[in-house]
């Protein structure tokens, strides 16, 4: 019994010399616990992959959206800038200005030929063709400045037309909205 408590340390461990001088003793010949290697973020799982692949596809279907629609108003943003050259200038600016909304009516309906309606129609379809109120009543002498070589138009006149075209430009209805009844 004393050799058991020489063994043994006054906590009731056992002593680091004993494991050393007794070969006989099968747990002396134990290594300490080792810890795993630490969880790897790759490869990742299936799952992720998937969720990587329907994130690639609705980014990539997100952006072919935005690019035809990019493109689709392209007419738009080359009828502002003929607008704003329009402003500008300071000849003919009712002929301008209807040859741009005819122009863009074109663009905008195309195969549906609304430049070819007389002029009080056309202004009648493009108060319809917008949801602002727009061109409320065209001018009396609008044939006039259209076709006389020299006309002198009113200030006042000539700006509410500009306003009044670019808020079409801006703001006209897509083909597929559209309900435009002729007069004919």
């Amino acid at each position: 019994m004393a050799n058991v408590a020489a063994r043994l340390d006054p906590a009731g461990q056992r002593n680091h010399e004993y494991r050393t001088m007794n070969p006989s003793d099968p747990l002396a010949e134990l290594r300490d616990i080792h810890l795993p290697s630490s969880v790897s973020a790759w490869p990742l799982a299936p799952g992720w992959w998937i969720l990587i692949a329907i994130a690639c596809a609705g980014l990539s279907a997100l952006f072919i959206v935005c690019l035809r629609r990019h493109r689709a108003r392209l007419y738009r943003r080359q009828a502002l800038i003929q607008l704003q050259q329009i402003e500008q200038s300071s000849n003919n600016q009712v002929v301008a200005l209807i040859e741009l909304l005819k122009k863009t009516a074109n663009s905008a309906y195309p195969g549906q030929h609304y430049s070819s309606l007389s002029i009080n129609e056309f202004f009648i379809f493009l108060a319809q063709s917008c949801p602002a109120a727009l061109f409320p009543k065209p001018p009396d002498n609008l044939n006039s400045l259209l076709y006389a070589k020299e006309t002198e138009l009113d200030p006042q006149l000539a700006e509410q037309l500009i306003k009044n075209t670019r808020v079409w430009i801006r703001q006209h209805l897509p083909s597929h909205k559209l309900d435009y009844q002729s007069l004919c």
